[in-house]
């Protein structure tokens, strides 16, 4: 089966390469944990590949998005590949859009090897009823499952939950949680693997993800 990269060579080696192709991955975690950092660094190791990504967010603009790469060094190449092997496409929050209308817009778009959905909470919002929801849930799932290589959706949390409570990590093909935690006193990014189907991997063991001006790394040993 294909793998794709996820950028962070300790985590790839840690689910057999990489994530498996025609999946859905939900990334989920705390505010400030770095979800979008982790899609964007995704998006650009497959550019390195030769890869086509999107970006689709439904939070930050193009140039918010640059901004939060500027910083990071690793993150700072995807001003080579913008609009060449990586799209970035902000769509606008100012009329009802719901996962039906959501997966009507991305119809238009080219075919693409990595997508990134920044984030599923905002289409939860829109949702007349959490049934109503879970219904086009899977109907989008199933949808990119058969147009992209890879698909991670983020998803903000709150405390130690893996999702919204709506049913988006049961239905994903992978969970991936990104949460803070306190090792000796001090706050840091830890990085779990939940779920991986097609994957033989050590479940709920903690990693810790340094996010540093050069770049993200992921420890090669579990701390929790």
């Amino acid at each position: 089966m294909k793998r794709y990269s996820t950028g962070l060579p300790a985590l790839d080696k840690k689910i057999e390469g990489g994530l498996p192709e025609k999946t859905v991955v939900l990334l989920s975690g705390n505010i400030g944990t770095g979800k979008t950092l982790m899609g964007l660094n995704f998006l650009i190791a497959g550019a390195k590949k030769g890869e086509k990504g999107a970006y689709i967010s439904l939070n930050e603009k193009e140039e918010e998005l640059l901004r939060a790469c500027k910083g990071i060094t690793s993150l700072k190449q995807i001003e080579k590949y913008l609009n060449k092997k990586i799209i970035l496409e902000h769509i606008p929050l100012g009329k009802m859009v719901d996962l039906e209308y959501f997966t009507n817009i991305f119809a238009s778009f080219p075919k693409v090897d990595r997508l990134v959905i920044d984030n599923v909470n905002k289409l939860l919002l829109f949702a007349e009823s959490k049934k109503e929801y879970r219904k086009h849930l899977v109907e989008l799932i199933d949808y990119l499952k058969k147009r992209v290589g890879v698909t991670i959706l983020l998803c903000e949390t709150l405390d130690a939950t893996l999702d919204t409570n709506s049913g988006e990590a049961y239905e994903a093909d992978g969970v991936i949680n990104i949460s803070f935690v306190d090792v000796e006193e001090k706050a840091k990014r830890m990085l779990g693997v939940y779920k991986m189907r097609y994957t033989s991997f050590e479940p709920r063991q903690l990693y810790e993800l340094r996010v540093s001006k050069t770049g993200l790394k992921l420890s090669d040993t579990y701390m929790v």
